[in-house]
């Protein structure tokens, strides 16, 4: 029998009411009559009742002391973060606690908190579009802050925008764990619009040789992309070529993601990896290679969309383990897929080009057909 998953939201002085009641409710009402999610509010010091910025009194459920621990953390903002961001003591606890939670998601100027407590060293983050110069302060320089989302979603880590995108992140966090069709319902119950990132609208397919010079501007950009901020060719420009594109696609399982008629990633599945692998290649996996995301699509999360995919079709062919390669001179998308829950294998050194080896199980769900 499966047990609810703990939901804790933080409360301090001069927390948003919104930003706090918004994914409270979400959880609760899919919580399927509480049978998948325990939802609770937490306070640093006390149970002492809580004054929100609104003027709302809310008594949290449990001291940071005795508080069950949470599989998902709910960091709210308001303009007490402001100050609660300068709070050693809540900020440790902060990092403590989303070190031992699955998930961690902030609200608003809740991610000012995440930047203090250390938590958002080389992910992507977001938050309210007036506190995005507070951000840019508190974050560290690894962080990649993006603009005009309503949330960004790292793997363990989610961030939102202001207020209401609380709602439509701990919806997508909702359907991450138990399906569209939960978080689809779980908005109408709220008489919510659930507004969804572009990443969860694009479309995933097998590619075909209409798509080749889709692909090819992926792989150029990406190329381009790797000199300017690297100062190295990792691939030459030249390799791409019309005729090498075409052979790649006809010779491999290739998979490209469009969001209308914009290319937008895409990557090779392979069951056979010795040559990377070594000694630690094994059957019960697919091989992820070439995994490319559009540089004008970053922070988007399509990556991690395309990844969902592979897992989905891996499992449809009766095997547990995503495996992949990574650019090892690239700390930020390294950093990426450890918080995305990869474990690193070990590091192939090809001389003019090296990656570190990682793999992640998959967990039990419906497969793509």
């Amino acid at each position: 029998m499966l047990t609810a998953k703990n939901v804790a939201v933080l409360l301090y002085d001069q927390v948003d009411s919104l930003d706090v009641t918004g994914p409270f409710d979400t959880f609760a009402a899919a919580s399927n009559w509480g049978q998948d999610f325990r939802v609770y509010t937490v306070a640093l010091e006390s149970t002492d009742p809580i004054r929100t910025i609104s003027g709302l009194t809310i008594q949290p459920d449990f001291a940071s002391s005795d508080c069950p621990p949470p599989d998902i953390l709910v960091v709210p903002g308001g303009w007490g973060s402001r100050k609660e961001m300068h709070n050693e003591k809540l900020t440790g606890w902060i990092y403590a606690t989303s070190q031992q939670a699955s998930f961690t998601l902030s609200v608003c100027t809740g991610a000012l908190l995440l930047a203090k407590a250390g938590i958002l060293e080389e992910l992507r983050a977001t938050t309210n579009r007036r506190a995005m110069d507070l951000l840019k302060e508190a974050a560290p320089a690894s962080a990649t802050l993006v603009e005009n989302v309503r949330y960004v979603d790292n793997g363990r880590v989610i961030t939102s925008a202001g207020v209401t995108a609380g709602i439509d992140a701990a919806l997508h966090l909702v359907s991450k764990l138990h399906g569209e069709e939960r978080a689809i319902e779980t908005a109408s119950r709220l008489e919510h619009d659930w507004r969804r990132e572009p990443s969860e609208m694009i479309a995933i397919r097998r590619a075909t040789d209409e798509d080749i010079d889709g692909i090819r501007s992926l792989f150029v950009g990406a190329a381009q992309w790797v000199h300017e901020v690297h100062g190295f060719w990792q691939w030459r420009v030249e390799h791409f070529d019309r005729e090498t594109v075409e052979a790649f696609v006809q010779d491999h399982e290739v998979f490209v993601a469009t969001l209308g008629n914009e290319y937008v990633g895409c990557f090779s599945m392979h069951w056979n990896d010795k040559e990377l692998w070594g000694e630690k290649f094994h059957e019960n996996a697919g091989y992820v290679h070439r995994l490319c995301v559009s540089r004008k699509r970053k922070g988007e999360g399509i990556g991690h969309e395309l990844i969902r995919y592979a897992e989905s079709y891996i499992q449809s062919k009766g095997k547990s383990w995503l495996r992949l390669d990574c650019m090892s001179n690239n700390p930020s998308l390294n950093a990426y897929y450890v918080n995305s829950g990869f474990s690193f294998q070990g590091y192939f050194d090809a001389g003019v080009w090296s990656a570190n080896l990682y793999e992640r199980e998959i967990a039990a769900k419906t497969p793509v057909k």
